[in-house]
């Protein structure tokens, strides 16, 4: 062999080793995959009233019934929804359910949430983001502390019902992740019922895999509107009192309720590693689907089956561990047999015989389905069930339901309250939950192991109780909480239980501005400073504070302050402090004859005061209680000392080692000591300038410790002199009892000595700056050296310089380390009230754990950052059961976001029981009839599915229901005739309607027309007519039921293969619901078919669904002879309805004549007939005209005279440079934007030029405060086309500018277009028409207001391709992504154009670019991507030149473009540029190099940031100005343009990218909601037939807009359909702007920011929704209320209206909170308020020559 044995050896011995941590590491995995997660916290709300998991239970256990009557808050029409008849579609047969009434309620300031924003959330995520701030609470986690963390949430949500935009289901679990942080999985689960248990399976997976560390798993329901009882009367499975009968015998259906519940999720070894309560733990779980089975909605029994078994597997258990199961028990005939068979045939069959039968149990018997939220509230029930021993019975079981057979197992039903103690083997439950889209889930939880050994637990003689809250209401009602707490204990908590208590408090609640702090040393002590707290009253052991910004100034006591015993208590109590204190003991011992802790503990005073010892004593207590500080995170801005006590603070700045500040203390104290006593010292309450005359070689100051505070020291009788002399003035002295006269001439003999010592220390630099007390300021650099304590040690203590200093440092908490509160006192007496406070760590009288907590309390409470954690580590201390977060909820619910109508009947019309008309109302002076409704997609989800060549189609058979719905109102069952007029198309956008009916003549017959228009537009918005017929009062006898004999005997079937794929192709895009067509036939000209409606759409309440109608005539369209052509109904002739309620046909068509002329005969499955057409002509249809829109969303500029003609001229002065200015600004100043040469010829440069000119000014103007309280008008020529003449498109981007800075800056800018004749007078005139923008032409005054396009638009105009040849090439700029890909998607398939070049910067390199080309090219265009930076004029010349000759350019889309995001004030020109290049020079290079080509399209795509919305986008206005100004130029030149400025598109995409839901709720509330990419493209092609070079494809929501009481922009004016009146002042009394100064000139100035802040408050409030002022805390930083930069905007506009004073718009950014807005605006009114008077009389003489100086400064 020739390897060494040795080798082999080493080989098989690391093979070995090799093999072992393989095991390990297999067994490691194992047991992680299979580790019990344990439940650490749970939070709820169900019906009944229940807001914790022990109401839930107890609710349970009282055998409570939790369902009651439907919400009247919600906007239900519950009159209309209630019929006893079951079955009927759109109503209910239950009036009741089981609801959480005050689910609208929320707290949504304590979220950051601003009201406006809360109303338009969907209460799901509400109520979702309180229980799980709950859960993190129970289980003693402080929610704040998560940000960051992998926490996860799995939530179950099913209904999507309230809010636009908001009701996704990923926002719900999106909204608690995003507002606490968390950054592990957020998915959102809908299996229907089985959501939330699914949740938890989830949750717990991704806890064992490491996804996450904590797991948020539950579910939450909330039902905004009564579909869902609706829908289960209609399926017949709806209980008739609301009530689940859980396998009752008296079963008769469910009931639907709402809830939420959560339980927090952790792997066990991490929850008792961390500490966690563990209430129980999920030992398995598992999901599956039923698969294919009998019916989607019906419960499987095999799957259930399956699926516990999986969970028994998955936990490691057999059937005979579980004791009970929480079952799904819905209460249904049909699922709970189901459910309790498979109950027993898998827990039931395999228990011991001797053993206990399986428990059943179902919560839903006290609740009701809380569906999404329904398997987390059996959990929750288990949890509590198992911590109690108890278990519930079900309610409304007198008897098991006769249809299980209960013997062929062993379980039962839970028909009384069982006990179930824990005993010698584990307790385990299991909880299911079945999905109605067939999705199972069971999991089994079991009690909490046995707790490991707790560890010594190590209590405190007094704790800390912290209450925090957002308000001073709710720290009110959350110390109330606490103290019903602890007075509802059955036993006096003893001291460990209130240890737990305060460690949860302050480790397992975050913290909030509004704080107070209970010191407490027992149970009755707790209770009377609860109380105190709750009823606002006062108490010893309690402080309050509102948390603020502070700087923290450390001061270090001095000799004299020492006392026996000082640290003994601290020593023991905290091992932090002893650490410290035993070190520093050890230090100075070695320099110390006598050890000084036998001193310092001792009984000797007499020995602890002399100096020897005294010194050394205080510096090692004072070190130590800095050390234990810093251990807390109390951390100084600032130190300062007392004399000895600046030695302390040197060595914890860093100044000293600790050994070298023993020896210099050791040695300061030795040599002292060693001085021949004598001497005095005198605290005399005298000014140092009047002591200092009186003064001797033998008696100094020693310290001067206030303004009239000072002690001499030195020889006692000449030092008693001079305390006589004071007293003899009345002044108080005060003989202090030292050995030594300190800091005197005394000293003098000892200094030599200790310069030695102190020259042989080495110092270092201050890590902390320290505030010498020799000098009364921060000591530079150099300053420590031996020289500098000798002087220390002989020259006075400045110590109230130093706190001056400290003070006007902004310094206003002052902390004193030592063992008493004397420089506390001190420097006290020196602040101001009410801005500083001091705080001392000791006191003589008070045990020093209570005095240190209570000196730490002070400083959390009034927000200087504590770490409380450290007070209570190691200490034992467990997680206490406490009341969570006391909400402040307030009510936020709108009927609108959720579709809810207001009662017809409420509204004085009658209600209409139709799914598309909801009320009627006659017409008194003619007779007839008004019915009305509203058509959505979401109302109508059938609709969508009717799209005629990608175009939603209200269907023609729709319109036939409304006119027949409308005639049964009046007896006139036959509609005669029926001619449809124009296509109904539906958008995003609601849609109203109302049908028409005339009054009857003398035959009865009535004239019907069907009319609909936008909802939400003016009043006066025009309506378009769809149908006009007439009704008759003949009824029409049935024909003879024909259809009997089936299928239709000599007919040949008719080949159904890709039947609606063939129908797609030529334009019918059917979606499920109208693919009705089931088989069909032929026979001649007649054409028979069956058609079903699909499973998921209804019958309901129609005469005959229109989708259904609509299938009938779907066989005839596939007549090959007719292939091609795209038919719709045109004419309607003799229908008459002779059945309703139909979901299944027979149908013949029998062509009459021609092929578009048919009769139309439908039976119903047994060939009665249903509904009969005497004649139905079709008519091809031109799709472009389809998406004509209905022109209100298509806006223009009009050019009209101000709505009041001017007050009267005013002076202008017009320059030409703002230089021209002098000192005295006036009121207005015209600036010329234009040179007096002619525009340059190279356009870019003429633009630069202008905008250069224009921006400079701007800036300037808001730079210099001489301009702060005048007018800017920038002045161009023909920058904009009045009439006819000819515009300056150099000079017309200046008005993008402008319109930025006047939107940015309230009142401060306009922007006037002249002409050449216009003089300064016309100029005066036109300014003061107080418009901000003007036009003069011919000396006339113009304003510009937005106008809708009302004239028609030819129905072929829109649609038509004309300008998009198929056999040229179009360009699109911007192509690659953004609006571009959007519009070159539409080109293709809506325009046909078959040849695209896109260009973009990066090109082919641009994200999503190849996959955009790919999808064209498959929509069968030819594509180039090209890179090309359109700005460069060769580079735009090259990517012309690359288009091929056999497909020329024919069409320009330029859609490239740049935005930035900044304020006017903050832009340079080079970003100005930056928009320029992309938008302004790429459109002029595209301009000059296809004037010559023969174009057809030349699209600009603007936007209108250039219009009304230019605010924070200066330069990207400027930029589509230029475009819209240039479409004008090219038509006055004969070449095609049209600029189109599109409103906000709602797109993640492109310019929109980013766009958050507050921006889009923003635009919203200005009543400019953003278009749907739909809505977009349908005025696109609207905008490109209009015939007009410049538009505003822009959504305007009248209401909004009229609702808006901001300045409106100017262009919008026009569009208000309301004059907009003042708004009358309020009750309150607060001055209107005008009187404000005069106001505060009354008052005191300590009054005065009172009442500012008030006023700010009051408008922040209003700015984010608020009701009350006191949502804006003082000190809460704006952008933490929510505001952003478009609210700071509006914030700013309020605020200069309201103080009459020109504020930047970076206001909020300047001065972040209310209080430093408020102290901003003081000082501006200060500037201009008289100067209070002042009391000469009681004057001093200091304050006399301050004021004479300051008023010579002033001659």
């Amino acid at each position: 062999m020739d390897v060494p044995v040795e080798e082999i050896v080493a080989a098989l011995r690391k093979s070995l080793l090799d093999n072992e941590a393989l095991r390990q590491r297999n067994a490691e995995l194992a047991a992680a995959a299979t580790e019990p997660i344990a439940i650490i916290g749970m939070a709820c709300r169900y019906p009944g009233g229940v807001t914790t998991p022990e109401e839930l239970f107890q609710l349970a256990v009282d055998g409570r019934d939790g369902v009651s009557a439907f919400p009247a808050d919600r906007g239900w029409d519950l009159e209309g929804l209630y019929d006893p008849e079951p079955g009927k579609p759109g109503h209910s047969i239950a009036r009741e359910g089981g609801f959480l009434y005050d689910a609208a309620d929320f707290d949504a300031d304590f979220f950051g949430i601003s009201p406006r924003e809360a109303l338009t959330l969907d209460p799901q995520q509400r109520l979702l983001l309180e229980v799980s701030w709950e859960a993190f609470e129970r289980a003693g986690i402080d929610p704040a502390s998560l940000n960051g963390s992998t926490t996860g949430v799995f939530g179950g949500v099913m209904y999507h019902d309230y809010g636009f935009g908001t009701s996704g289901g990923s926002d719900v679990t999106g909204r608690v992740a995003f507002t606490l942080g968390l950054q592990g999985p957020a998915v959102t689960i809908d299996t229907a019922c089985s959501s939330s248990l699914v949740a938890i399976h989830l949750a717990a997976q991704a806890l064992r895999t490491g996804e996450c560390s904590l797991a948020l798993a539950g579910g939450v329901t909330v039902m905004a509107n009564p579909d869902m009882f609706v829908f289960f009367n209609t399926q017949r499975g709806l209980a008739r009192d609301g009530r689940c009968k859980s396998f009752s015998a008296d079963a008769d259906g469910t009931g639907c309720s709402e809830g939420a519940g959560v339980v927090l999720l952790e792997t066990l070894s991490n929850a008792r590693r961390n500490g966690h309560p563990v209430l129980a733990v999920l030992r398995g779980s598992a999901i599956n689907s039923d698969g294919a089975s009998s019916g989607m909605t019906t419960p499987n029994g095999p799957s259930q089956q399956r699926v516990i078994r999986q969970a028994l597997s998955n936990a490691g258990l057999s059937p005979a561990d579980v004791d009970v199961v929480e079952a799904h028990g819905t209460g249904t005939t049909l699922g709970d047999p189901i459910e309790a068979q498979a109950l027993l045939a898998t827990y039931g069959r395999q228990r011991p015989e001797d053993g206990s039968p399986l428990l059943i149990g179902s919560i839903k018997s006290n609740l009701g389905h809380t569906q999404a939220a329904a398997g987390v509230a059996g959990v929750i029930k288990m949890v509590q069930a198992l911590r109690n021993g108890v278990l519930p019975k079900i309610l409304h079981l007198d008897e098991p339901t006769p249809h299980v057979d209960w013997s062929a197992g062993r379980a039962e039903p839970l028909r009384e309250v069982r006990q179930w103690p824990a005993g010698a083997r584990p307790r385990y439950a299991g909880v299911s939950s079945f999905g109605m889209s067939g999705t199972n889930a069971h999991v089994i939880i079991g009690e909490a192991p046995e707790e490991p050994p707790a560890s010594d637990r190590l209590p405190l003689p007094a704790v800390p109780l912290l209450v925090s809250a957002r308000t001073e209401e709710s720290l009110r009602a959350q110390a109330g909480a606490l103290r019903t707490r602890l007075v509802g204990e059955s036993a006096a908590v003893s001291a460990p239980d209130l240890l737990d208590i305060a460690a949860t408090l302050a480790t397992g609640r975050a913290v909030h501005e509004h704080r107070a702090v209970v010191i407490a040393a027992d149970r009755d002590e707790a209770v009377a400073g609860l109380s105190a707290l709750a009823d606002g009253g006062t108490r010893p052991n309690l402080w309050r504070g509102e948390a603020a910004a502070h700087r923290t100034a450390f001061l270090f006591a001095g000799q004299g302050t020492q006392r026996l015993g000082m640290g003994r208590e601290l020593h023991g109590t905290f091992g932090v402090f002893a650490s410290a204190f035993d070190e520093a003991v050890a230090a100075l011992e070695g320099w110390l004859a006598r050890p000084l802790r036998e001193v310092v503990w001792g009984g000797d005073a007499d020995a602890l005061a002399r100096t020897g010892s005294a010194q050394p004593a205080l510096f090692a207590l004072e070190v130590a209680l800095h050390r234990l500080l810093e251990s807390f995170g109390v951390t100084p801005g600032y130190l300062a000392g007392h004399s000895i006590g600046e030695l302390a603070a040197a060595h914890v700045a860093g100044v000293l080692s600790l050994s070298d500040a023993a020896r210099l203390v050791a040695a300061r104290g030795t040599l002292m000591q060693a001085l021949p006593p004598g001497g005095a010292m005198i605290a005399v309450a005298a000014a140092e300038e009047e002591v200092l005359p009186l003064l001797t070689g033998r008696v100094g100051v020693a310290a001067v410790n206030g303004p009239r505070s000072v002690v001499v020291s030195g020889d006692a009788e000449e030092a008693e002199a001079i305390a006589a002399h004071f007293a003899a003035l009345g002044r108080k002295t005060s003989r202090l009892r030292v050995s030594h006269a300190f800091h005197s001439p005394l000293m003098e003999p000892m200094l030599d000595e200790y310069a030695a010592v102190a020259a042989e220390i080495a110092y270092g630099e201050p890590r902390v700056p320290i505030v010498s007390t020799v000098t009364g300021e921060p000591a530079p650099a150099g300053t420590w050296s031996a020289d500098y304590w000798v002087r220390h040690a002989r020259d006075a203590v400045r110590f109230a310089d130093a706190v001056r200093f400290l003070a006007g440092a902004g310094a206003d908490r002052f902390v004193e380390i030592g063992p008493d509160g004397a420089l506390a006192g001190l420097a006290g007496e020196m602040l101001e009230p009410g801005r500083a406070e001091t705080v001392a760590l000791l006191a003589r009288t008070v045990p020093e754990t209570r005095a240190l907590l209570t000196g730490l309390g002070r400083l959390h409470a009034g927000g200087v950052p504590v770490s409380w954690p450290a007070l209570f580590e190691g200490r034992g201390a467990r997680v206490a059961d406490l009341p969570t977060t006391a909400f402040a909820r307030r009510r936020y619910w709108s009927d609108d976001e959720c579709g809810v109508t207001a009662n017809a009947t409420g509204l004085g019309q009658r209600a209409v029981d139709h799914p598309m008309l909801t009320a009627v109302v006659a017409v008194p002076d003619t007779g007839g009839l008004l019915l009305t409704g509203r058509l959505s997609a979401q109302a109508q989800p059938w609709v969508p599915d009717h799209a005629i060549s990608g175009t939603v189609l209200f269907p023609g058979t729709g319109l036939v229901e409304l006119a027949i719905a409308a005639g049964d109102h009046v007896g006139c069952p036959t509609l005669e005739e029926f001619t449809l007029h124009a296509p109904l198309v539906l958008g995003d956008a609601p849609v109203e309607v109302q049908v028409s009916l005339g009054a009857a003549d003398g035959t009865g017959r009535r004239a019907v027309t069907v009319y609909s228009r936008t909802a939400g537009g003016p009043l006066d918005a025009p309506w378009t007519r769809h149908a006009q017929g007439a009704l008759s009062a003949e009824v029409a006898p049935p024909p003879a039921p024909e259809l009997t004999e089936w299928p239709p005997p000599g007919a040949a079937p008719v080949d159904l293969d890709r039947a609606y794929e063939r129908l797609a192709d030529r334009g019918y895009d059917y979606g499920p619901a109208f693919q009705g067509l089931r088989a069909a036939w032929r026979d001649g000209d007649d054409w028979y078919a069956e058609v079903v409606l699909p499973e998921h759409v209804e019958p309901g309440r129609f005469g005959i669904h229109p989708a259904l109608l609509d299938a009938a005539m779907h066989a005839d369209l596939l007549d090959e002879d007719s292939a091609g052509q795209t038919l719709l109904p045109y004419a309607w002739t003799g229908v008459s309805l002779h059945a309703t309620g139909a979901s299944a046909l027979r149908v013949r068509i029998r062509r009459q004549g021609r092929e578009e002329v048919t009769g139309v005969l439908v039976a119903d499955w047994s060939g009665r007939p249903v509904l009969s057409v005497d004649a139905l002509v079709s008519r091809a249809v031109d799709t472009g005209a389809l998406r004509t829109p209905t022109g209100s969303e298509l806006l223009r500029v009009e050019w009209t005279r101000p709505d009041a003609p001017p007050p009267g001229t005013g002076a202008v002065t017009v320059v030409d440079d703002l230089s021209q200015l002098g000192e005295s600004v006036p009121d207005v100043v015209a600036y010329r934007c234009f040179g007096a040469d002619e525009a340059a010829a190279d356009v870019p440069a003429a633009v630069r030029a202008a905008c250069g000119r224009a921006l400079g000014a701007v800036q300037a103007w808001l730079a210099d405060r001489r301009y702060a309280d005048s007018r800017l008008v920038l002045l161009t020529r023909n920058g904009v086309r009045v009439h006819d003449e000819a515009i300056d498109v150099g000079q017309a981007p200046v008005w993008g500018l402008a319109r930025a800075a006047a939107a940015e800056n309230h009142g401060r800018f306009a922007v006037v277009d002249v002409d050449a004749e216009a003089g300064e007078g016309v100029i005066a005139a036109a300014v003061a028409s107080g418009e901000p923008e003007v036009a003069v032409r011919g000396g006339e005054i113009l304003v510009p207001r937005l106008a809708r396009v009302l004239a028609a638009i030819p129905a072929d105009a829109a649609g038509d391709s004309a300008p998009w040849p198929a056999t040229g090439t179009v360009l699109i700029t911007g192509g690659t992504g953004g609006l571009g890909a959007v519009i070159a998607r539409h080109l293709v398939t809506e325009h046909g154009v078959r040849s695209l070049l896109l260009a973009g910067r990066r090109g082919p390199a641009a994200p999503g670019a190849a996959e955009l080309a790919e999808e064209l090219r498959a929509l069968g265009a030819e594509v180039s991507v090209a890179a090309c930076d359109v700005s460069d004029r060769a580079a735009v010349a090259a990517l012309l030149a690359e288009v091929p000759r056999e497909r020329p350019l024919t069409g320009v889309v330029h859609a490239a473009g740049v935005a930035e995001n900044a304020l006017i004030n903050t832009i340079t020109p080079a970003d100005v540029d930056l928009s320029l290049r992309a938008k302004a020079d790429g459109a002029w290079h595209l301009h000059e190099l296809t004037a010559g080509l023969e174009l057809s399209a030349f699209v600009l795509v603007s936007s209108a940031g250039g219009q009304v919305l230019a605010a924070g986008q200066a330069g990207y206005a400027a930029a589509n100005v230029f475009l819209d100004a240039l479409a004008v130029h090219r038509t006055a030149a004969g070449l095609p343009a049209t600029s189109m400025a599109f409103g906000l598109w709602d797109v993640d995409t492109g310019l929109s990218t980013g766009l958050g839901e507050a921006d889009r709720q923003r635009m919203r509330r200005q009543g400019l909601p953003p278009l749907s990419p739909s809505d977009g493209l349908a005025l696109f092609d609207a905008a490109l037939g209009a015939g007009a070079p410049a538009l505003v494809p822009l959504r305007v929501d009248q209401t909004a807009l009229d609702a808006r009481t901001d300045e409106v922009p100017a262009l919008l004016r026009g569009l208000r359909s309301r004059r907009v009146r003042r708004v009358a002042a309020e009750a309150d009394g607060r001055p209107a702007a005008s009187d404000l100064a005069a106001s505060l000139a009354e008052l005191a100035p300590a009054d005065r920011e009172r009442v500012v802040l008030d006023l700010v408050r009051t408008h922040a409030a209003a700015v984010l929704g608020h009701d009350r002022n006191t949502a804006i805390g003082p000190d809460r930083g704006f952008l933490d209320l929510g505001f952003d930069s478009l609210s700071a905007l509006e914030l700013r506009n309020r605020l200069t209206t309201a103080t009459g004073h020109r504020l930047p718009p970076t206001l909020i950014f300047d001065y972040p909170t209310a209080a430093a807005v408020a102290r901003h605006l003081v000082e501006l009114f200060t500037a201009t308020l008289p100067a209070p008077e002042v009391d000469l009389g009681s004057a001093t003489a200091d304050e006399l020559f301050a004021i004479l100086d300051n008023e010579l400064e002033t001659l």
